[in-house]
């Protein structure tokens, strides 16, 4: 059986190195023409408008969580205070407080997610407009008949693929977005 072990750690050492290492770019036969390739989420994610998108939304939840923690902080104390008293106040009283505070927290609470999802939609808005225009030019540009996900490809022809061209014109109609 240790012989039998030996003889297969050599092969299970490449196998399990080829399964860990990236798959190379391949390109699959000749372009076919008028068809065309996009990654939306590429094209975003190379652009400065969604890289502009990124950085604010990732500020604003800074900022809403740094200002949740402190209004939190806040109710909590007023809890403290109510927890404090709760031998010299009423049982429905207490209770009747308690739920307040906690209605509170929940509204704050839902009152910050809101704001983050509004200025998430105002930006998305941007860009999708912003990625509309863009693609409506590199398609006509490309005398592209058909333009299919890129990502739910096994794999293509690169010179099919139009999401650089995308996020480039991107970069001249929108630089950054404003989630105000």
């Amino acid at each position: 059986m240790k012989g039998l072990m030996r003889a297969f750690t050599p092969l299970a050492i490449v196998l399990l190195a080829c399964l860990g290492a990236p798959a190379a770019a391949q390109t699959f036969g000749p372009p076919i023409e008028g068809l065309c390739l996009l990654s939306r989420s590429a094209a975003i994610s190379a652009s400065r408008a969604g890289q502009s998108m990124q950085g604010q939304l990732r500020q604003l939840q800074s900022s809403l969580s740094s200002e949740l923690e402190q209004r939190s902080a806040a109710l909590q104390q007023q809890r403290s205070a109510l927890e404090a008293r709760r031998s010299a106040t009423a049982p429905i009283e207490y209770q009747r407080q308690q739920a307040a505070l906690e209605q509170q927290l929940r509204a704050l609470d839902q009152e910050q997610n809101g704001r983050f999802i509004i200025a998430q939609q105002r930006g998305q808005q941007q860009i999708d407009q912003a990625l509309n225009t863009a693609l409506g030019r590199v398609v006509s540009g490309r005398s592209c008949a058909v333009v299919m996900e890129r990502d739910n490809s096994y794999g293509w022809n690169n010179a099919m693929d139009i999401t650089p061209a995308v996020a480039r014109e991107m970069d001249g109609i929108l630089q950054a977005v404003d989630l105000g």
